[in-house]
């Protein structure tokens, strides 16, 4: 069950409350042009008929961007979201391949409340947190409402998600101090537990012919850790269960963790960007290389990569040339997407994999110089999908040996 949620890790240390301690209203504090990324990481355990079936690693990245406000403060947001299982290989470890993704464009009140379409199945979680409309002490409670979405149509043959409306349960228990990772600043957390549970049966009227699925319930408990100066969420940590049951009377139970982080970036899509690390490039005397704006971010191109003959092994050329790339994409904090492209050479299937292959050197290289940590560079193989140029020329299969490295909004 590929659970998206909005999630952030914990960094934070022990709690202290003190009876002095005053009321806090909190809200969300929304600017146009705020764009934050979230890494979420889903450790979750699977049974099918009480037996333990597979543990999956899932990796979601939801990034989002206020692209407009208003005098009241809401905001209109722009998202996109990625889940991904996480993949291993023998060779480097860890790699994280882009998966599927989607956009949705929501509108959220100050209080936390959400104006979305349910014909939008992203976030899957709605309206946590949603804030009282007053000041709360350490030690109190308030209930609001708020939805799931648990996307089944391709599991049990529906023609639609699920959605679960929900009670949740806030209870506000105090603040923290998060350690800033130079040591120079203490940030206050206002730590709020959540707790909510569903339940659900398919209407007699909506077991059509091949529905499937009988029921679902679940529950989820939280523990929030809120930047209030912010006005955004800092930390977020989840215990989970999710329990369906198909007509046939066969049970599939969903349990595990999440945690995540935030990071704030810049866009850098932008024909600015793109001039002044072009003129970086050219100045630091870099051949084929070229800067451009693209759908995900700003894209800079690596034309006619050097690898040993058929094989993703990088000659020492390209790694002198990949340090200089380096010194560029360490002064940005975005995430970073290292595509693959191959010119049309061999069988489809080779290419695709050999482009994969060449992605995941490249961004090995790049977490080896410290650009990045695995949970923020990703890699995808395009095969021969994406030509620049003509393949039927030697020059025009050079430009399709690329490398893409984006600098993702």
């Amino acid at each position: 069950m590929k659970k998206t949620l909005i999630l952030i890790t914990l960094l934070a240390s022990s709690i202290y409350c003190t009876a002095a301690e005053k009321s806090v209203k909190f809200q969300f504090k929304q600017k146009k042009d705020d764009a934050y990324s979230y890494i979420s990481t889903v450790e979750e355990d699977v049974y099918y008929n009480n037996y333990l079936n597979h543990h999956s690693q899932i990796i979601n990245r939801i990034s989002s961007r206020v692209i407009n406000t208003a005098s009241d403060g809401e905001a209109f947001i722009y998202a996109n979201y990625m889940t991904t299982d996480n993949t291993i290989s023998n060779r480097t470890g860890r790699h994280l391949v882009w998966g599927e993704d989607t956009t949705s464009v929501f509108a959220r009140k100050a209080n936390g409340e959400m104006t979305i379409s349910d014909d939008i199945f992203m976030p899957t979680v709605r309206n946590v947190p949603l804030f009282s409309d007053k000041a709360i002490a350490p030690g109190e409670s308030w209930t609001a409402e708020g939805k799931e979405v648990q996307d089944v149509r391709k599991a049990f043959n529906m023609d639609k998600a699920l959605i679960f409306p929900f009670t949740a349960t806030y209870t506000y228990k105090g603040t923290t101090k998060k350690d800033s990772k130079d040591g120079k600043d203490n940030t206050i957390l206002n730590i709020i537990e959540v707790e909510y549970s569903f339940d659900y049966k398919t209407p007699e009227e909506d077991l059509t012919e091949g529905t499937i699925l009988a029921s679902s319930t679940g529950y989820s408990k939280q523990t929030l850790y809120w930047d209030n100066k912010k006005g955004i969420l800092d930390n977020y940590n989840e215990e989970f269960l999710i329990k369906i049951i198909d007509i046939y009377n066969n049970s599939y139970v969903f349990t595990g963790t999440a945690h995540a982080e935030i990071t704030e970036y810049k866009s850098l899509n932008n024909e600015a960007t793109v001039q002044e690390i072009q003129k970086t490039i050219d100045k630091m005397k870099l051949d084929n290389i070229s800067v451009k704006k693209g759908d995900k971010g700003l894209t800079i191109s690596l034309d006619n990569i050097q690898f040993e003959a058929d094989s993703n092994v990088l000659m020492e050329s390209e790694k002198l040339k990949l340090k200089k790339i380096a010194d560029i994409l360490k002064q940005y904090s975005n995430d970073l997407l290292i595509t693959g492209h191959c010119a049309e050479r061999g069988t489809a299937k080779a290419r695709q994999k050999l482009s994969e292959q060449r992605a995941e050197s490249v961004a090995d290289f790049l977490k080896m110089m410290g650009v990045r940590d695995e949970y923020h560079i990703f890699t995808k193989g395009q095969g021969s999908r994406e030509p620049v140029a003509s393949n039927a020329t030697e020059e025009g299969r050079a430009k399709n040996r690329r490398v893409e490295i984006t600098i993702m909004d």
